[in-house]
């Protein structure tokens, strides 16, 4: 077996040959192909990239547009977007989206989320979404939209997004998403379903 060579480092005066992703894990830098599942480093917050499952950077407000879509000017109405904390719900990391009216006047909305797995190169890997899903206000209903991807595994605390995303039916609304963001025992190392 061929092992890639990056450094070799002394370690207590005995020097040690790295394979390349072992001393990017030395160096603190971790690639997109060696990264693994993990918990946020305190202090990320909206500093946090998100990609999709193919890898690019993608922009969550955008409703996952690679281009980062036509968003709305700031002008027009503001809807209360209401993500719920991702969570388990055996056998899947769930995550829901609902809103409140704000100061919008439109009777129902089109809900989107999608829930974002942390892994330790610093980006949030989009796992799932649900379907754009037209709901009244969380005042006249409790339906919401959903997404969920089963675990690999619930034996590890992982950092999750739940993204959502409200576009008010008949009124310009602002472009802006919210998340929340919770530790779930649930591992996923595939890509998007």
């Amino acid at each position: 077996m061929r092992v890639a060579v990056a450094a070799v480092v002394a370690v207590g005066g005995v020097s040690l040959t790295l394979p390349a992703a072992a001393q990017a894990r030395v160096d603190g830098v971790v690639s997109y192909a060696d990264a693994v599942p993990g918990l946020e480093p305190s202090g990320l917050g909206d500093q946090a990239r998100y990609v999709d499952e193919h890898g690019r950077e993608i922009d969550p407000a955008a409703n996952g547009k690679h281009d980062g879509g036509n968003a709305p000017s700031a002008i027009g109405c503001t809807p209360v977007t209401l993500p719920d904390d991702p969570h388990w719900s055996s056998p899947d990391v769930s995550g829901h989206g609902q809103w409140n009216k704000g100061d919008c006047t439109g009777n129902t909305a089109h809900v989107y989320n999608c829930l974002y797995e942390y892994y330790t190169d610093g980006t949030y890997r989009r796992k799932a979404c649900s379907d754009s899903t037209q709901l009244k206000p969380k005042s006249e209903s409790n339906n919401r939209s959903t997404a969920r991807r089963t675990c690999d595994s619930t034996g590890q605390s992982i950092s999750w997004r739940n993204q959502v995303d409200v576009d008010v039916d008949g009124q310009v609304d602002s472009s802006g998403t919210e998340y929340h963001q919770a530790n779930v025992y649930c591992v996923v190392t595939g890509p998007d379903q």
